[in-house]
């Protein structure tokens, strides 16, 4: 089947999202009114040059900017994953060391390997254990679960007055501080850099992204790296939704958002499944009985998709729910109530022996979340192998394990 008939499929389904984009399969916002085919523009006069912005585009970065008085701001097109990256880049010339606090998105790590850095994975409890002079500390905040650093505004001041350099990816918080009722911003930290991806939880196009920098020196270090990584053929319609995004955020009341999710949180007990809430409101983790991967299965058969699942749970990440939206929220208590046990699945199975004992030659992540299991220059351990092999059972994509494999087998020929 063909990519665009697998999306008429997935349309046709009438699919409840549960994931992200934030715009919840067109039902959140009005994404579409604003974003059309016919706007898919290039760089004609008018229109500026997102890599050195001096009118309208310049303009959407001082809109982007009012979100965190004292920041530059600079949207993006190639994700989160590039402001990390180019970030990390950026700050290579400036430090001499890096540590990454706890569980940190593959690209991070894919950062300090490019510029062959020398790097620490810390918990956070050891920050204060560290000397950062002369470093850069990397924290992710909201985690993909929705996980926040408490307190993260000490640590980072810790690191500044240690003359270190402080980034977080914040990927999944875009949306904090949208209310007083939601956790605060990411951005009242003031770490040095701060990303954010739009497109995760407000109504933006896949890949909307924007970094927001405290110091212009070191904005100006990240466009460097920014204008060589970044596609030079920006999409005009990501940049539009980044628009539409803020003023979604700017204007936005959350009392729907509020009402819907304590009657859904309500709904889903009464139908057996526990809704475990996190530090941001807009992500749960349910359980029940019978387990995680079935309950995903389940949910999935009746036409809900969710985010991820693991043994902990199902992630969900919950629409802005607001006056006016089309989300099928009706349809998806129906769903919720009607649930019934899902055929088991076969997994897809790789022969993973070869690599117990052997040197990780390639990062091997679970995606999602997109966190590595090992890293490369790591022994894949026994555990590790069972790990794997419960990852596949429960249908886990898992990446790297195909290149890791194809190195033994080639150099088992030789």
């Amino acid at each position: 089947m063909s990519l665009i008939n697998k999306l008429q499929v997935l349309h046709n389904k009438n699919a409840i999202s549960m994931h992200v984009p934030g715009h919840k399969n067109n039902t959140i916002g009005k994404l579409s009114d604003v974003v059309k085919a016919n706007h898919d523009l290039t760089e004609i006069p008018g229109l500026d040059d997102l890599h050195e912005p001096v009118e309208v585009l310049n303009e959407l970065n001082s809109m982007l900017a009012e979100k965190s008085p004292g920041y530059t701001a600079q949207a993006m097109v190639n994700g989160t994953t590039n402001g990390i990256i180019c970030s990390i880049y950026a700050v290579s010339e400036m430090v001499g060391h890096y540590y990454i606090i706890g569980d940190a998105h593959k690209s991070v790590y894919h950062g300090v390997s490019l510029v062959n850095a020398d790097y620490t994975v810390i918990d956070l409890n050891e920050i204060y254990d560290i000397n950062p002079e002369n470093s850069c500390v990397i924290f992710t905040s909201p985690d993909y679960t929705g996980s926040l650093i408490k307190g993260i505004s000490e640590y980072v001041d810790y690191v500044r007055r240690n003359k270190g350099i402080s980034i977080i990816d914040a990927a999944h918080g875009a949306h904090l501080s949208v209310t007083e009722n939601f956790k605060e911003s990411l951005l009242s930290s003031g770490a040095d850099v701060v990303i954010e991806s739009y497109h995760k939880m407000l109504p933006a196009l896949t890949m909307a992204s924007v970094l927001f920098t405290k110091e212009d020196n070191l904005h100006q270090r990240i466009m460097h790296y920014i204008n060589q990584f970044e596609t030079s053929s920006p999409s005009y319609l990501v940049l539009a939704s980044i628009e539409y995004a803020q003023q979604f955020y700017n204007s936005y009341d959350d009392r729907l958002f509020f009402e819907k999710r304590a009657e859904l949180i309500q709904h889903l007990k009464k139908s057996g499944i526990d809704a475990a809430e996190q530090d941001d409101p807009a992500k749960l983790i349910l359980n029940a009985p019978d387990g995680a991967f079935n309950l995903e299965r389940s949910l999935r058969k009746s036409g809900i998709y969710s985010e991820m699942v693991t043994d902990e749970g199902v992630l969900w990440c919950l629409p802005l729910w607001h006056e006016g939206d089309s989300y099928p929220f009706t349809e998806l208590l129906e769903r919720i109530e009607n649930l019934t046990a899902a055929d088991e699945e076969e997994g897809t199975f790789i022969n993973t022996d070869i690599l117990e004992g052997r040197i990780c030659v390639e990062n091997i992540v679970p995606y999602p979340p997109g966190v590595p299991l090992v890293l490369k220059g790591n022994m894949i351990t026994r555990d590790v192998i069972k790990r794997i092999k419960h990852c596949q059972v429960n249908h886990v994509k898992i990446e790297g394990i195909q290149y890791n494999i194809h190195y033994y087998m080639n150099e088992a020929e030789k």
